[in-house]
């Protein structure tokens, strides 16, 4: 009797967290979680920036964001980069994109103000924007938006892998990975890319 009272409930647990989880993909950009590594062969031909903040990444990243309701997205970038290069209570507001303007209408206008990491960085004179896309390599930092059936959706992180015009891998902290993980997101309708020098 015990054990076919725990199979019922293992089994609704699993129809439970498969329809929280199917209800949030469907409602939101569509995320998919990513389990593949770093090519160690690939950090050879990486800025050596990029290489350490990988290297720090992947070794720290369940320390630096163990849940996402401890850390959300812009405070995974916030303490990556502070491992680098001590942000400024300003810098730390530009990521995080503290407004009280109306966003879509921002977003519209390309704003600074939603452009998050890449305008904090640059203010700050410790980026180098990236705006081409064949130049974004793993380890940059990336403020991103989609519009998804009809609302705005911003994510931001660090590169993992791109594929352009397709997708785009980032390291980061999100509800689905619940704190620290790789996702993978459909290419974004905006993307802003910065690295840190």
């Amino acid at each position: 009797m015990k054990r076919k009272i725990a199979i019922s409930t293992a089994l609704v647990l699993t129809i439970i967290s498969i329809s929280i989880f199917a209800s949030y993909w469907v409602n939101t950009q569509p995320v998919w979680v990513v389990d593949s590594q770093m090519d160690i062969q690939a950090l050879d031909n990486l800025p050596i920036k990029n290489k350490r903040i990988i290297q720090l990444i992947e070794a720290n990243g369940k320390k630096i964001a163990p849940t996402y309701n401890d850390v959300a997205c812009t405070e995974f970038v916030i303490k990556v980069i502070n491992n680098f290069d001590t942000l400024t209570k300003k810098e730390k507001n530009d990521i995080r994109i503290i407004t009280n303007k109306e966003l879509d209408s921002l977003i519209d206008y390309e704003s600074p103000i939603i452009r998050g990491v890449q305008t904090a960085l640059l203010n700050g004179n410790k980026g180098i924007r990236v705006d081409r896309i064949e130049d974004v390599k793993p380890g940059d930092f990336v403020q991103f938006w989609n519009l998804y059936q009809g609302k705005e959706y911003g994510h931001c992180g660090v590169v993992f892998d791109i594929d352009a015009n397709k997708s785009i891998t980032l390291y980061s902290s999100h509800p689905l990975t619940d704190g620290y993980g790789k996702q993978e997101y459909l290419w974004p309708d905006k993307l802003y890319v910065v690295r840190l020098k």
